[in-house]
């Protein structure tokens, strides 16, 4: 299964100190995550303002980069789309989807999960995926 995480996922699993229940992802063999040049250069941009800095350790920081190097997939030649999303800067992630191609994107941003689904791909919340992956094992 290919999995796209969205950056509010990650920095949510920075902020609840939850970074293990990522790590879990890399244990199942059949889960793919991959990431992008984009999504890294978010998630940069995002850990590194002074109100989100002050609330995560920078050892789980160091932690989830290690994790994206050893683990994750990246994919750097997407093209680009035009997509039905109200924030144009979550297009990039519909992108790497099609490219792909993802199973799944995680998210926790609303406008995203109201689109349920982009061509083939499933846009679900992290627990909705954690039952997906439950009942795949049953």
């Amino acid at each position: 299964m290919n999995v796209i995480l969205d950056t509010n996922i990650w920095v949510s699993f920075l902020f609840g100190k939850q970074l293990q229940s990522v790590r879990s992802l890399f244990t199942d063999k059949d889960v793919h995550v991959y990431v992008s040049y984009d999504l890294i250069k978010e998630l940069l941009d995002v850990t590194s303002r002074p109100k989100i800095k002050q609330h995560i350790s920078q050892d789980a920081v160091v932690a989830m980069w290690d994790l994206m190097k050893e683990k994750c997939y990246v994919v750097d030649n997407y093209p680009t789309i035009s997509a039905p999303v109200r924030d144009p800067k979550d297009v990039y992630l519909l992108a790497m989807a099609d490219a792909i191609p993802a199973d799944v994107i995680i998210t926790g941003d609303k406008d995203l999960l109201a689109l349920t689904t982009f061509k083939e791909t499933e846009i679900i919340t992290f627990a909705e995926f954690q039952l997906l992956l439950s009942a795949k094992k049953e």
